[in-house]
Order: C-alpha cells, then structure tokens, then sequence
C-alpha cells in the first residue's frame, strides 16, 4: 500500500521557548499532537472533538517517544510530517518527524493513539469506515514509503488576516489539547493567544521580533495582564484578534486584544501592560522606548484612531 505523507505547518512562538531562546522540550510532542489532530480531520474527515462528542470515541495516546536532532529557535517554521505507520485492532501508531523548509530534521517523535469508548475508556475496535481510510495511508511493507500524497495543513500560529492597514488582525485555530475535559479552552491559554498576537504586531509594526530584541539585551516584559472570557471556545474554532494600542508611556506601553469567533461575535477580551528594558549593564533597567520605535508606535495610534476596529477580518 502506498504512505501518504501529511504535513502540518506551525510557527515556533516566543513563549514555547526557555531562557536559552529554545524551544522547551516537550513543545515538540505539543507540535506532533496538535499534527496527529490536524491529521483526523484531513484523512479520516471528523475532527477529534467530533469523535467524542458524536460518536463517544476517545482517541488517547498511551505511548509517546521524541528523538531530538536540531534545536529549534523562537519564529522558525516547523513542517510537521505525519505518517500512520502500524495499526491494530484498537491503536494506531504514528511518526510525526519536525522539519525545515529544507527538509532538515529538527525532532521525530513516535505516538500511539488508541481508541476507546468515551465512558468507560474501555479499549474499543476501530470502526471500519475509520481504518479503512488509515489502513490506505500505511507505509508499504518493506518500510519504505510508496507514492506519497502531501498536504499541508494549518497556518504558522498566529497567521496574519490583512497584509496592510488597521487594526493588526491575526488569527489563530483553537487546538484540541488547548482545552479541558469540558472541551472548551483552558482559561489561561487566552491570555497565550493574547501574547502571541501582541509578539506579531511588535514583529510587523516595530519591525523587530521579540526573540531579535533579547539578542540586543532588550526586552518588554509584561507587567499586568487582564482578561475577560466572553463566550466558550471549541476546539476547531478560529478566532480573529485585533490589537490595539490604548496607552503609550516613556517606557511603557498598554495592549487591547479582542478575539472574535468565525461569526464576529466577540469571545475574549485581553489588557496588559509593559515595559521596555534594558539588560546591557548586567541587569534589568526599565530605560524609554527608543525614538524610532515610539513613532511607529505613535503613528500606529493614529491610524487605528482613525479607522473603525471591526468585528472580524477576511
């Protein structure tokens, strides 16, 4: 039977990274998990959630493994390639190998899905109409992959909606193991989606990446962050986020992020606020935003005061 290589784009964000400007371990079995939910609904065509809402199938991994090659940095793209290698009576096991552009290996990890009734987490036979389709993505016998089909799924996390204008809108999907076993998203991951939306509008409308700043011994760290949950989130669910700017200080600077649903029903409100510092000396010293950036700033405030914020972006 012929493999079918399925791939999975994602952006590594600022905050998946440690004090070495790294990524943190296990962000990479975060990376293949998030791959494997994308895989569901492209190959088998009901979504992770689906399986257990509609049908009370619960599709958990009991085994996981990760080989590590190359260190991954803060705004690099991983191409996550999926491939179902074995199945069995109730689990499916899974390859899931992180790469560059080049193809260059970052990670490769091994994950066992098994398939179990919702209630009672007993291990359950998969449905046929479900391992047909995976017995069709197998790897040949002799191991090496036959014709592959590839498809790339997904957008680097946050993905930009409008190339130009205002307000700086991104937009980001709900991932399954972003939420909890109420299936709705885990309270402090909006205030995650909240920081990465801010991170691509410093990269975009400052033109420096937060990860290039801490290379320069600057940084913005936040202060106080707030943030009110609207509406419940699924997983699936893409949610547009617009920032705004409502405060600018000599050394500080105030965020409003709003996240709307596919319907432009507002589901999050977030505020925080930073400053800018300096760590040239040896230590943290809060110093004033330098001219060039407190212009875009300032310019960017402007703009935003002179357009109307819309619900959502297309």
């Amino acid at each position: 039977m012929s493999g079918t290589l399925f791939t999975y784009r994602r952006k590594v964000d600022f905050g998946d990274c440690d004090s070495a400007r790294i990524y943190f371990t296990p962000r990479a079995v975060d990376y293949a998990v998030e791959a494997v939910e994308a895989w569901y609904g492209d190959v088998l065509g009901v979504s992770w959630p689906d399986l257990l809402q509609g049908h009370d199938l619960d599709v958990t991994f009991v085994r996981m493994g990760c080989e590590y090659f190359r260190p991954v940095i803060a705004d690099q793209t991983v191409y996550v390639r999926v491939r179902a290698t074995a199945v069995d009576r109730s689990s499916v096991t899974f390859s899931a190998a992180g790469e560059d552009d080049s193809g260059g290996v970052f990670f490769r990890a091994t994950l066992v899905a098994q398939f179990s009734a919702g209630r009672n987490r007993a291990p359950v036979p998969i449905p046929p109409r479900y391992r047909e389709r995976i017995e069709a993505c197998l790897e040949q016998a002799d191991g090496e992959p036959g014709t592959v089909a590839q498809r790339i799924c997904g957008e680097p996390f946050p993905s930009r909606v409008q190339s130009d204008g205002v307000p700086f809108t991104v937009r980001r999907r709900v991932a399954y193991g972003d939420c909890t076993l109420s299936g709705t998203v885990y309270a402090p991951r909006l205030l995650n989606y909240a920081v990465e939306a801010a991170g691509e509008w410093y990269r975009e409308t400052l033109g420096i990446s937060w990860r290039e700043q801490c290379i320069l011994q600057r940084g913005a760290p936040f202060r106080e962050v707030w943030c009110e949950r609207l509406a419940p989130l699924v997983p699936g669910q893409v949610i547009t986020m617009a920032v705004g700017i409502p405060r600018l200080g000599k050394s500080s600077i105030g965020y409003e992020v709003a996240g709307y649903d596919d319907r432009g029903e507002p589901c999050f409100h977030a505020e925080m606020s930073a400053c800018y510092i300096s760590e040239e000396t040896g230590s943290f010293k809060v110093i004033p935003f330098p001219d060039d950036m407190r212009s875009r700033i300032l310019a960017y405030q402007a703009l935003c005061d002179q357009s109307i914020i819309p619900a959502t972006a297309s």
